[in-house]
């Protein structure tokens, strides 16, 4: 049935019966979410109690709560912009298991300190804010509404608190990301610049000049993360690409390495984040990361030509 409106007073009574409805409607969500945060709380505190964890209890600003169940004061530290390798177990506070890492395949996940991305709020609070160094393992205890980014299951409903058993793998700085690829790969450095671009020739001409500053070179590349991740290329095209050197067109490390090599020449170069893409990384269009903060790259390179 549809209502017809007689009179602009009778619209004026309905505009106003729908306010106060949509009124209550939001005050109801709110009183909602003040209540699941409520129960959260007290689930969590009184998880705490019966497992007499208090007395080991400790919380971060943000309010994860977390236990060190295995410390290790002589493990490595964290810092922003280091890599941090974790295992972790979910489960409800009931202890049934809703999710995991790839634990017995030894396949770590990864997280940049520092860097809020591909990681559930509460995940990131404890293993980053909490501090937790190489060899550490904690309990977090870690209500809904501080773990924004959980998706809800049948398993694990949107608005349940959540304990995390995390074991810290390894931390690397960007220079033991580097050194480690290096090894890993079995590539013969050839030069080192000052700011940290490794140079490695794998085809040389050492009868060609060497590349000047200025000059406009063309050439064929590839771009890839350390965990083999490419980024970019442009070695499946017919067209070149070519730059001035020294222009800033192009990131720093570009610059840095092509008046240390020749034309004619191939080259893998290695570089730190503060060469490349830095603190802000390369974001793509659904609000990730192409090239991620505090990235050292890695670029295979031939020279085709520089005039």
């Amino acid at each position: 049935m549809f209502l017809r409106v007689k009179s602009s007073v009778s619209l004026l009574i309905l505009l106003g019966l729908v306010a106060v409805s949509f009124y209550s409607c939001t005050q109801a969500g709110e009183a909602l979410t003040d209540r699941f945060k409520r129960q959260n709380d007290a689930e969590i505190n009184t998880y705490i109690d019966q497992n007499n964890l208090r007395g080991q209890l400790k919380q971060t600003e943000v309010g994860t709560y977390y236990i060190l169940s295995k410390p290790n004061a002589s493990g490595q530290g964290q810092n922003v912009g280091d890599e941090v390798q974790y295992h972790y177990i979910a489960r409800r506070l009931d202890g049934l298991i809703v999710d995991s890492t790839e634990i017995a395949a030894n396949t770590p996940l990864t997280v940049i300190s520092g860097v809020y991305a591909g990681i559930t709020a509460g995940l990131y609070d404890g293993i980053v804010n909490g501090a937790l160094k190489k060899g550490e393992e904690a309990i977090l205890l870690v209500p809904s509404y501080l773990d924004n980014g959980r998706v809800g299951t049948l398993l694990l409903p949107q608005y349940s608190p959540i304990r995390y058993d995390v074991r810290i793998v390894n931390i690397r700085t960007e220079e033991q990301q580097i050194q480690d690829y290096i090894t890993a790969n079995k590539i013969a450095v050839t030069t080192t610049t000052t700011n940290g671009v490794r140079i490695a020739i794998t085809k040389a001409q050492p009868d060609s000049a060497l590349v000047k500053t200025g000059q406009t070179v063309s050439v064929t590349y590839t771009g890839k993360l350390l965990n083999g991740t490419q980024f970019d290329s442009n070695t499946s095209t017919t067209s070149p690409f070519s730059y001035q050197v020294g222009s800033e067109s192009v990131i720093a490390a570009w610059n840095a390495a092509f008046p240390l090599v020749r034309e004619g020449e191939k080259f893998i170069m290695i570089l730190p984040s503060s060469q490349g893409y830095g603190i802000v990384g390369r974001a793509n269009s659904t609000g990730g990361y192409t090239i991620p903060p505090y990235a050292p790259l890695v670029f295979e390179i031939e020279v085709l030509s520089a005039q």
